[in-house]
Parts: structure tokens; C-alpha cells; sequence
């Protein structure tokens, strides 16, 4: 198992970044604006040599009408094993040990996630958030399904308030819910006011709600709830008649109890 970096590794390093590099140079200079957004939109949908698209559409867990993208990777992940050693770095605490982080383990079982990852920060560090947002809109419109919301970082987390203010513009622009997870507390929240903020440790209080894991469902709080995802995994629900996420709201509307998981 890798360890975390904290973002301290070598762009140069990772596979197809020449292409995806020449992808930006044509989408920064491109003759119209409207030439930007396309050519980003196909990124978004269809990647290019060496990479699939950059925003995918559901998993497991899931919904397929719920689009994904990640900011960093989970080795890059600026909290990555905090809760063993005790120490809260500059951005903040994650409450799940390294081990079982299931992100990270993603990126060790499938040889090209920690790249992909690696190229998706890249795009995200060079694209501004108004043509990230008109190329989402585009490439929504293009999937033949409606598609209800977006989830920024399925693997790693919020770096600094950069981070933060880019996510609500584009959440501002875009006619799709969005919404996210973070255990970076030390972060300014005050300016999420777009999209919502599931709140991954009991450090400080910031988002929209608490979502935090528990050894055993009877350990949820009285007034909070188990995902029913997580619940139908525990009761041994095949995983393709579990409720998935899109389909469940409870961690994309802002209103709404803390949410629970059990540890993976």
C-alpha cells in the first residue's frame, strides 16, 4: 500500500500528461469560446489517447444520473492518515484510518486510478470555473438521461479555499444539484453557499449536516441516520438492489439529519 504524499509528487511522472497538456493549450487558445467548451466537453466525456473520459457517471455506490469528478487523488489527499497519527495537518482530520480508506485502495488495485486522478488535478488546477461549468452544462446535455447532481472528490479532499470558491461558482452556473464530502475543517466554509457540504469529522462545525462513520448501525444517534446504502450492505442486500446515491438525496439536499455509515 502507497503512502500518502500530500500532494508532494512529480506531474512529469504521470502517464499521458503530455496529451492532456496539449488538450489545455488547445483549449486555452482556441479560436472561440464556444471551441473551448466543446473541446473540454469531449475531455469530460470521451478523454483522449491513454485516458477515458474525465467526469464519470455513477459506480457501486452510485447513481448513474449522478456525475463524478475529483479534485486530487486519495494518496495525494491533503488529510490522508491523520486519525492514526493524531495530528491534524494545516487542512484538517480524516476520520477513516488509511487502511480503509476505499479510495485509496481503488488506486492500488487499478493500475491506471492513481494517474487518471493525478491528470483530473491537473484539469482541474488549469481550467477556469466558467468553462468548467459550461463545459459540464454541455456535456450534460449530450447524455441521452437527465442528470440530478454532480459529487466533487469521491477521492481526496478540499485543498484551500481556491478549492472551495471554484466548486460554488461552478455549482452558481450549472441547473445540477452539487455536492461533496470534506474532512479539510480548517478550511473557511462560509463560502460554500451553492452546493452542499457533508461534513466528514466532529472537529468544528461547518456544511450542511455531519456524515460520519460508526462501528455498528445501533450506534447511530437518535437523531441521526444510517445511509440506507451502507444499512443494505450491513443486512447483505446484493449490491445491484441496494439504494444508491443520486437516488437517495440525503447527502445532496442541504436540509436534512446527519448521515452515518459503518466503517469500511
Amino acid at each position: 500500500m502507497t503512502k500518502p504524499t500530500y500532494g508532494n509528487f512529480d506531474m512529469s511522472d504521470v502517464s499521458s500528461i503530455d496529451t492532456l497538456k496539449d488538450k489545455i493549450h488547445r483549449i486555452n487558445h482556441a479560436d472561440s469560446y464556444e471551441e473551448s467548451v466543446k473541446i473540454l466537453s469531449d475531455l469530460f466525456m470521451n478523454g483522449h489517447d491513454g485516458s477515458g473520459g474525465y467526469i464519470t457517471f455513477g459506480n457501486t455506490k452510485i447513481a448513474k444520473h449522478v456525475a463524478i469528478f475529483n479534485m486530487n487523488s486519495a494518496t495525494d489527499c491533503p488529510n490522508a492518515q491523520t486519525i492514526e497519527n493524531e495530528d491534524e495537518r494545516d487542512t484538517g482530520l480524516c476520520q477513516v484510518p488509511w487502511s480503509d480508506c476505499y479510495a485509496h485502495k481503488a488506486e492500488n488495485i487499478y493500475p491506471n486510478a492513481l494517474d487518471k486522478r493525478r491528470r483530473q488535478e491537473y484539469l482541474w488546477d488549469n481550467i477556469d470555473a466558467t468553462t468548467f461549468a459550461d463545459a459540464l452544462s454541455h456535456c450534460f446535455d449530450r447524455k441521452r438521461d437527465e442528470i440530478t447532481a454532480v459529487r466533487f472528490s469521491e477521492s481526496g479532499d478540499f485543498r484551500h479555499r481556491s478549492d472551495i470558491i471554484k466548486v460554488d461558482r461552478i455549482a452558481q452556473m450549472i441547473n445540477v444539484d452539487v455536492y461533496t464530502y470534506s474532512a479539510s475543517h480548517k478550511l473557511d466554509w462560509s463560502e460554500a453557499k451553492h452546493f452542499t457540504v457533508n461534513q466528514s469529522n466532529n472537529m468544528t462545525t461547518y456544511g450542511d449536516r455531519l456524515f460520519s462513520a460508526v462501528p455498528e448501525p445501533e450506534d447511530v444517534p437518535e437523531d441521526g441516520v444510517m445511509c440506507p446504502y451502507s444499512l443494505q450492505k450491513e443486512n447483505n442486500i446484493p449490491t445491484d438492489e441496494r439504494h444508491k446515491c443520486g437516488d437517495c438525496r440525503l447527502c445532496i439536499d442541504e436540509d436534512g439529519p446527519d448521515v452515518y455509515v459503518s466503517l469500511h
